[in-house]
């Protein structure tokens, strides 16, 4: 028989004639470019404080009944901890996991069970499987790495990982000239399949996000986003929208496609924005 035709997001298609029924719909690729651009950013709400300046907080961006949480304070570091839910989180109740290298920066993400960082003093990115214990590295080539040329000098970040509805991205600065660049990584075989340079300079951003293939860039002071960038058209989108104010280190600036929420490291603070997209009106 005929397969059911599969469905819209979160609903289950219809049967088919003597098939299965049609798989139900993803919502997390549904998202239509022109109306998936971001308004602003409501409903700010500080989770904990935490005692380090620099750090990334983490849920899993794919597996959505996964509510652990992981924690890389500082900047640099070889464990992360983790804790089993928000609750735990909130009572600094946690396990420590060694990720076997050294992490720089604040631009890690876990994805898919994953833990994806920059490895300490190379040019060389690495994941981490929590449940295997194994670890895979990638080099890339032409990335800026060392000698405090960074990505985000705010952060100390050389590369920025970015979970969205499309799948896994990795922001870096060219070592050619120093813009933006932009990488689409396939994370079954841990490889890039694209380069995207978006020519912006990597002295005027403060920090950068991807929500619905479009990248979002901070001015140096991270009080708003200056730049945008569609990086499924290849070319620049006109937004700008506030984020903070003035003063203090952003640590981290972090989008979730799970939640639509943005993961903050704010002045020690650990906090999280709702995305408010055009297409929510």
């Amino acid at each position: 028989g005929h397969n059911g035709t599969d469905g819209l997001p979160g609903m289950n298609g219809p049967p088919g004639a003597d098939g299965k029924r049609g798989k139900k719909g993803n919502l997390l690729s549904f998202c239509f470019p022109s109306e998936c651009l971001i308004k602003s950013l409501i409903n700010p709400r500080n989770v904990t404080k935490m005692e380090s300046t620099f750090g990334t907080w983490m849920k899993d961006t794919a597996q959505l009944n996964d509510e652990r949480i992981w924690v890389a304070e500082h900047f640099s570091g070889r464990v992360v901890k983790e804790y089993a839910s928000i609750a735990s989180f909130e009572n600094n109740s946690s396990e420590i996991v060694d990720v076997r290298k050294f992490y720089y920066g604040c631009g890690h993400t876990v994805h898919n069970g994953s833990f994806y960082y920059h490895m300490a003093g190379s040019s060389s990115i690495a994941r981490f499987d929590f449940h295997t214990r194994k670890l895979h590295t990638l080099s890339i080539d032409n990335a800026l790495h060392h000698s405090l040329a960074y990505l985000l000098y705010n952060s100390k970040t050389y590369f920025k990982f970015a979970a969205d509805e499309n799948g896994l991205w990795l922001i870096f600065a060219s070592s050619v000239d120093e813009s933006i660049t932009v990488a689409q990584l396939d994370q079954k075989t841990f490889s890039v399949t694209s380069y995207i340079n978006t020519t912006y300079p990597r002295t005027k951003a403060g920090n950068a996000f991807i929500a619905c293939g479009v990248l979002y860039v901070t001015d140096t002071k991270d009080t708003r986003v200056t730049f945008a960038f569609d990086l499924l058209k290849g070319k620049p989108v006109n937004v700008t929208f506030d984020l903070r104010s003035p003063g203090g280190v952003l640590a981290m600036l972090s989008y979730s496609p799970k939640d639509r929420h943005l993961y903050v490291w704010d002045q020690s603070y650990v906090r999280l924005y709702v995305v408010h997209f055009i297409n929510d009106e």
